[in-house]
């Protein structure tokens, strides 16, 4: 793969997770804030019985976090959109639809579902600076572990010629990060919710993910026989 047809894959595929950020964005307001409303709700309730309730500094605290989740979704669309465009080169697949949604459907897994298995979202810890230094150190850790351990794997795989190798490499990562999970600590801060309200509010938070990472890749398919016609003209 030529580095000017490199170059165009990563940039198209950047283009291609904004988008998509752009996406996500737009279900987190349309569709997650109702349910982050009623566990922001339960938040309140809380600090208020424990006399610790500043409206005031309640609601700045709050404005920040929709703020850091809207410029967060564009960051995330423009590390999606490199780490497909970059697989994709480095891997030397090819530039087509179904192996963009391929690569993305990997990295969602990976970077996503992994991490989230073990230290599911943490409603509290976006507005505990407590349960914040406790939750983002463990989640980010654990992320990079399975990131680390994906790419250890397949380098390691990449050159055995056997059909199987696949298989090979989903078990040897898949044994790794089930080992990590059960030497990693708990989290068990967001245990005063109602359950039932924080795990509905998980379900579509990951649904929403799910939906960026696989928009992302489609997307960026989209786009690479876009630019590859164009090109051709």
């Amino acid at each position: 793969m030529s580095s000017v047809r490199t170059s165009r894959i990563i940039a198209l595929s950047i283009l291609a997770g904004l988008i998509a950020g752009g996406f996500l964005a737009a279900l987190q307001v349309a569709i997650l804030q109702p349910y982050m409303n009623s566990l922001v709700d339960g938040i309140i309730d809380e600090l208020v019985a424990k006399g610790e309730f500043d409206e005031e500094l309640f609601d700045s605290h709050t404005k920040s976090v929709y703020l850091s989740q809207t410029v967060g979704s564009a960051v995330m669309g423009v590390a999606a959109g490199a780490l497909i465009g970059g697989v994709c080169a480095v891997g030397r697949s090819k530039a087509g639809i179904v192996n963009a949604i391929l690569i993305a459907g990997i990295t969602w897994f990976v970077l996503y579902a992994v991490p989230v298995a073990k230290y599911p979202p943490s409603p509290i810890a976006m507005y505990s600076e407590e349960a914040a230094a406790e939750y983002y150190p463990l989640y980010f850790s654990y992320l990079a572990l399975s990131g680390l351990a994906a790419l250890v794997v397949a380098a390691a795989l990449r050159k055995v010629s056997r059909k199987n190798k696949f298989f090979g490499m989903a078990a040897a990562y898949l044994v790794i990060v089930a080992i990590a999970y059960a030497v990693f600590p708990s989290y068990d801060l967001d245990s005063t919710f109602d359950q039932s309200r924080l795990n509905t509010w998980r379900a579509v938070f990951s649904a929403a993910m799910a939906a960026f990472w696989f928009s992302a890749g489609a997307i960026a398919g989209l786009l690479w026989k876009f630019g590859s016609a164009k090109k051709e003209q």
